[in-house]
């Protein structure tokens, strides 16, 4: 039970962490609407880097966060509803972060590796106060046991969410038709999951949909040092 608890903490702060970086690179080098949001561009520390290799290094560690975060989590659940979900991700997940680093070699041999700076940024985001407790129970604890399938699909909607809005995003920015030809591809299947996973939420649990939660993690990278919000 200890073992099993320890995992699923490990599997939480992974996708809280990948969440909590994808807000930092939609935040940063964000430029202020007439209303005073931040418009979600992509964008890690060196504004010099191209927009197309700051997309490919950020959605390859989103990407990496909800495989690994479905392997562990739901691959092995009772529900066959939620193994066939796991399967989807990971399968369809995995060939699209082989196709973009095959891109990143071939477009950016020259390169440095993603840029480092973004993982201290783990350990934050969704697991704090800010996110209205979705990683924690009602007594304040680290939720386990039969409620790691709960607790994946409150934390996948959002993380799925900031996955649409870079894609969005990449629609009207990338350079090369492949990448925007990939946006559209991830905006489909993960709206689609989404979709599927409210309806989980919903049916299973009686809880409305985690996927608001994606916008106030946004705001809150937009304050962090590096953004441009402060």
């Amino acid at each position: 039970m200890k073992r099993r608890r320890f995992w699923l903490t490990m599997m939480l702060a992974l996708l809280a962490a990948t969440a909590t970086i994808a807000g930092v690179a939609l935040a940063r080098n964000a430029e202020p609407t007439p209303g005073g949001a931040a418009d979600p561009l992509m964008g890690l520390t060196d504004p010099s880097t191209p927009y197309d290799l700051r997309f490919l290094d950020a959605m390859i560690m989103h990407h990496e966060g909800a495989i690994m975060s479905a392997r562990g989590m739901i691959a092995d659940s009772s529900r066959p509803e939620l193994r066939d979900l796991a399967r989807r991700i990971t399968d369809g997940q995995q060939r699209q972060v082989d196709q973009m680093r095959v891109w990143r070699q071939r477009w950016y041999p020259d390169a440095k590796p993603a840029d480092a700076d973004m993982m201290g940024t783990m350990g934050g985001g969704m697991m704090d106060g800010n996110n209205g407790g979705m990683m924690r129970g009602s007594n304040g604890g680290m939720m386990g046991g039969d409620t790691a399938e709960r607790m994946f699909l409150r934390m996948m909607i959002p993380h799925h969410q900031l996955a649409i809005d870079m894609a969005q995003d990449a629609l009207k920015n990338a350079q090369h038709d492949e990448l925007k030809g990939l946006a559209r591809a991830i905006v489909a299947d993960q709206s689609a999951e989404i979709t599927e996973m409210e309806g989980y939420l919903q049916a299973w649990y009686s809880e409305d949909s985690t996927r608001d939660t994606a916008a106030p993690l946004r705001d809150m990278m937009h304050r962090t040092p590096g953004g441009r919000g402060r």
